[in-house]
């Protein structure tokens, strides 16, 4: 299936993009989740905002102040490393432009990414 976007990220210019497989979006909503997830308490442990005396409540606090950077390019690198080195996979692969249209569509239902 193919899907017309009007306009890309900037507002302008036509793009064609293939929809990827209902499978394959929720894979790629899934490790942006942990990729956003590792990159925030990374952060916050590297930082020394969190120890192992921090209560859950200032965790979850520090978590919702925190801001994760986002790169299809990235993402989708990541995501091809791991999935190297797993056997029998139903995805083989992940293209940026598979993972730019699922930010692009959790963005579209309200879900927070820069």
């Amino acid at each position: 299936m193919q899907l017309i976007i009007p306009y890309d990220s900037t507002g302008c210019s036509m793009e064609s993009v293939d929809t990827p497989s209902y499978e394959k979006i929720a894979f790629i909503a899934y490790n942006i989740g942990v990729y956003e997830s590792v990159q925030k308490f990374g952060g916050l442990i590297t930082s020394g905002k969190i120890s192992s005396n921090t209560d859950v409540s200032k965790v979850a606090e520090l978590l919702s102040e925190s801001i994760a950077f986002y790169d299809a390019e990235m993402i989708s690198q990541l995501i091809n490393a791991m999935l190297r080195h797993r056997q029998n996979s139903t995805i083989d692969r992940i293209t940026a432009a598979e993972v730019k249209y699922v930010m692009n569509q959790l963005k579209a239902v309200g879900v927070s990414i820069p």
